[in-house]
């Protein structure tokens, strides 16, 4: 029998409420299989209906990578954030190793480390995935003693290992009906959860005030002020020296901005990105209208090239092929009458519909 939409709610909040958890695993998994959802999204923005257990390990590791850091706690001193109650986390200590190396090399993305260090990335992509597979994955919808499956359904167990889990037909991770576009159409309001009950189990390990927002921002905030001064010029003069949403010539005060923004959907791709006057800070959080998304499709289809370029020249992330599936999803599950943003304080009713349609005669 299927659950229901409600009862499918109502389970994933049990999870992220978990008062016995002693990792941040399952909120990871949570987590990444949203985003692993939105980044396989379909034309018009629906959900897959499976997943491979490597896709999820690809985002659980984007989530950890940045979090591996070490975080300043005052003065000169930091510390190595631990996530986990027990002495050793397997899939931490991988990415830390991960980090170190990366920093070495100076590669400062999981995508330019992926490229420029493979082997080290799919050996820690190895151990992310084969225990993801083996305990969270498989313990998310366990309750009490009884797995009792609301999500997804997914073969193996304990044991189950890479070379199996990436045999042919292998390593699926099976979406029940309809659980997939649910995912979705909930993100952005158990994106927030997720983050805050992350930040409370951290802070507690950790021994930290929980209600310092620099926690939070280390965990899952994005550095605006590391963007460099080739990206601004290089997008200044792609938009003509204009503000991507006004059109008004860009003063001293232009911000770079998040087009589809990063508290929906973290992504600091180029093809995300727009410069903006003021008005980036009336747009704050609120989705672009139809408007807006018009000239943010045309940007996408007739200078890929030039953005890709800019982004290796500034060594800066370009994935295209995230970043339309990202903005498809995210609209194609809003329900009607949702405020879009256009100009200042005025809003449109435009019927996600038709935007969702505009974004699906794109091609990546």
């Amino acid at each position: 029998m299927n659950e229901s939409a409600d009862v499918l709610a109502e389970r994933l909040l049990q999870v992220i409420d978990e008062g016995r958890r002693t990792a941040t695993y399952k909120l990871a998994l949570v987590l990444a299989l949203i985003d692993a959802c939105a980044a396989e999204a379909d034309h018009e923005g629906h959900a897959p209906t499976t997943l491979h257990t490597r896709s999820v390990a690809r985002h659980v590791l984007a989530i950890y990578l940045p979090q591996v850091r070490l975080y300043p706690v005052g003065g000169d001193d930091t510390l190595q954030l631990r996530q986990i109650t027990g002495k050793r986390s397997a899939v931490l200590g991988a990415v830390l190793r991960l980090h170190l190396v990366a920093e070495e090399h100076r590669c400062r993305t999981a995508q330019e480390i992926e490229r420029r260090l493979p082997d080290e990335y799919e050996h820690c992509l190895d151990e992310v995935e084969r225990t993801f597979a083996r305990y969270p994955l498989r313990l998310l919808q366990v309750v009490g003693r009884e797995n009792r499956p609301f999500l997804y359904d997914l073969d193996g167990g304990e044991s189950v290992s890479i070379t199996t889990l990436h045999r042919e037909g292998g390593g699926l991770v099976r979406f029940r009906p309809g659980a997939g576009n649910r995912l979705l159409q909930l993100a952005p309001l158990l994106r927030p959860l997720i983050e805050l009950h992350w930040a409370r189990m951290v802070a507690g390990i950790n021994r930290i005030n929980t209600e310092d927002q620099r926690l939070h921002d280390h965990l899952f905030g994005v550095e605006r002020s590391t963007f460099p001064t080739m990206l601004r010029a290089g997008l200044a003069d792609l938009q003509g020296g204009a503000c991507f949403y006004c059109g008004d010539r860009l003063g001293n005060r232009s911000e770079v901005d998040h087009f589809i923004p990063w508290a929906r959907w973290p992504n600091n791709a180029i093809e995300n990105l727009v410069l903006a006057d003021a008005c980036n800070n009336n747009k704050r959080d609120y989705l672009p209208a139809l408007a807006h998304v018009d000239d943010w499709a045309s940007r996408f289809a007739s200078q890929a090239d030039q953005l890709v370029e800019l982004a290796n020249s500034a060594k800066w992330e370009t994935d295209p092929g995230r970043s339309l599936a990202l903005a498809r999803s995210c609209y194609a599950h809003l329900p009607e009458g949702t405020p879009l943003w256009f100009e200042v304080d005025e809003f449109t009713d435009d019927d996600p519909g038709l935007v969702t349609a505009r974004l699906a005669t794109l091609t990546d």
